[in-house]
C-alpha cells in the first residue's frame, strides 16, 4: 500500500513537472510570436512611412509644393507590395479653376489622369478634359467623373 502511495505521489509530481513545461514553453512561444508581430507591424508603418515620403519628394520636385491647393497622398499597397503616390493640383487662371490628380507608383509609371477645369464664367465644365485609369487587370478604363476616378483608383489606394 504504501509503495502505491509513493508511486501515486511520484506520478502526480511528473505529471504536474510536464504542466509546468508546457506552460512555459507555450509562455515563450506566445512572447516571441508577440515580439515577431511587433515587429512586423513595425515594419510595415516604416514601409507606409516611407511611401508617405515618396508622394511628398514627387510633389516637391514637380513644383506643387510652391502653390495653394496641392495635395499627395503616399500609400503603399501590401496586396500589390507597391507603393502608390496620388498628386493633386488645383489652379486658377484668367477666372478658369483647374483640377488635376495623377495617381503614380514609385517608379514614375502613371496608372491615372484625371483634370477638370471650370469655364471662364466659372461654372463647371463637364465632363473633365481628360479621366482615365489603367486598371490592375492593365486595361485602360474611362472615367467621367472625379467620384468615378477616385473609385477606380481605389483598387490601388487600399
Amino acid at each position: 500500500m504504501f509503495r502505491h502511495v509513493i508511486s501515486l505521489l511520484i506520478l502526480a509530481a511528473l505529471a504536474g513537472l510536464v504542466v509546468w513545461t508546457f506552460r512555459a514553453q507555450r509562455s515563450a512561444l506566445d512572447a516571441h510570436q508577440r515580439k515577431q508581430e511587433d515587429v512586423a507591424a513595425a515594419q510595415a508603418a516604416q514601409v507606409q512611412a516611407n511611401c508617405a515620403q515618396a508622394a511628398q519628394d514627387r510633389f516637391v520636385r514637380l513644383g506643387l509644393d510652391a502653390a495653394a491647393g496641392g495635395t499627395y497622398k503616399g500609400h503603399y499597397n501590401t496586396a500589390r507590395n507597391q507603393c502608390y503616390q496620388l498628386i493633386g493640383s488645383r489652379r486658377s487662371a484668367a477666372g478658369t479653376d483647374w483640377k488635376t490628380f495623377t495617381l503614380y507608383d514609385a517608379s514614375g509609371k502613371v496608372f491615372g489622369n484625371y483634370g477638370w477645369h471650370s469655364d471662364s464664367s466659372g461654372r463647371a465644365a463637364s465632363p473633365p478634359y481628360t479621366c482615365d485609369v489603367t486598371l490592375p487587370s492593365g486595361a485602360q478604363q474611362t472615367c467621367a467623373s472625379e467620384t468615378e476616378f477616385r473609385q477606380l483608383i481605389g483598387a490601388y489606394l487600399q
